[in-house]
């Protein structure tokens, strides 16, 4: 063999050797989707988030930008603010409890609203467990309990009547399920069910699963 092909079959064989190098360094970082059809999984409304923090550019690839409104849309012409009115990230003052209080304990579960015919971004503690996760601590974006060292409303007696001095009273029934992790038959309460609900009922404001009846 002469030395020019064996100089030639060296750097072909270094060539494959680092292709295959790079697929494996990022294999598993890309976010799935369907070669043929170039649509994500059927799932992929409720769990992209986890893949978007891992790799942000990932996302811009093929839908351009995550936060200019007039540069998203990308390649697939499908722009992250179709569904995320306000980008990615939570508005400016998310912080405030009169905001995320509002949109979390108040409103109604839902994965997204429809708000003057446009799509927006949900509602309810169902939404926040999307990047909190189950138990707003295990998710991909930070525990809740970075913030609510101790619970995720104002401590008792939760009563007040403003935003000022929330109430428990506001809070949305459909939310329910989550307050039942912390106060299922009353527990961490001083408020109990005066009888306790039968196995198996669903969570309730007013059905002696929590801490009140049918009145209080």
């Amino acid at each position: 063999m002469s030395r020019t092909k064996l100089m030639v079959g060296s750097c072909f064989a270094t060539l494959l050797a680092l292709l295959a190098w790079g697929c494996a360094g990022t294999a598993g970082k890309g976010a799935p989707f369907n070669a043929s059809t170039g649509q994500h999984p059927t799932n992929w409304i409720e769990v992209h988030y986890i893949d978007y923090v891992k790799a942000p550019d990932q996302c811009r690839t093929c839908h351009g930008s995550t936060s200019d409104p007039a540069q998203a849309g990308g390649i697939s012409k499908v722009s992250c603010f179709s569904c995320h009115a306000n980008g990615v990230n939570h508005p400016a003052g998310w912080a405030d409890p009169s905001q995320h209080g509002r949109l979390g304990a108040q409103a109604a579960p839902a994965m997204t609203q429809l708000i003057g015919g446009t799509v927006v971004d949900g509602s309810g503690f169902a939404y926040c467990t999307k990047c909190h996760g189950a138990n707003y601590t295990d998710g991909a974006a930070v525990s809740c309990k970075a913030c609510h060292t101790k619970a995720p409303h104002p401590d008792a007696p939760w009563r007040g009547p403003t935003f000022a001095s929330p109430s428990h009273v506001n809070t949305n029934s459909g939310n329910a399920p989550a307050c039942a992790q912390c106060h299922l038959n009353g527990a961490n309460s001083s408020l109990k069910p005066v009888t306790p609900a039968p196995a198996g009922t669903a969570p309730g404001c007013f059905n002696n699963t929590l801490c009140h009846g049918t009145s209080f």
